[in-house]
């Protein structure tokens, strides 16, 4: 058989099989990407984005976080919106700007600084709460969804 032969007869073979591998890897689980608590929180984005009055901010992060962990990094006035929230987890959407008393929905007034946290209910997609902060807690800028 010739080069030219062997040639003829796979040219037609190696597409199909390329095609079956990507079909293949398309159906493969992917950790992380397609569990609800991921969905959960990207439902949260709209609501989130619409609580922010600041148009130059710049989201940094999703998180999905248990309320009980986040209440300790957030000030007095988050913790109490926390308190009746009946969601075991939150989802909690951290922006980067410069946010002006007032410029964030449910954030207690005479608030101001570079970044901004908002809280939405995993559950119902629900804007729970906001703080306005001077630096974003460690809880929150280490990871992302």
């Amino acid at each position: 058989m010739t080069t030219y032969s062997v040639r003829r007869l796979l040219a037609p073979v190696v597409p199909v099989a390329i095609g079956i591998a990507l079909l293949a890897g398309c159906g493969a689980p992917h950790p992380g990407v397609s569990n609800g608590s991921v969905s959960a929180c990207y439902r949260a984005i709209p609501v989130a984005k619409a609580a922010v009055h600041d148009k130059h901010a710049t989201m940094i992060g999703v998180h999905r976080i248990p309320v009980d962990k986040l209440r300790a990094h957030l000030p007095a006035s988050a913790q109490a919106e926390l308190a009746s929230e009946d969601d075991s987890q939150v989802c909690a959407v951290a922006f980067k700007g410069t946010f002006a008393p007032g410029e964030v929905d449910l954030a207690p007034a005479g608030e101001q600084g570079s970044y901004a946290v908002v809280l939405v209910s995993s559950r119902n997609s629900d804007l729970i709460g906001s703080a306005v902060l001077t630096h974003l807690p460690d809880l929150l800028g280490k990871r992302t969804v």
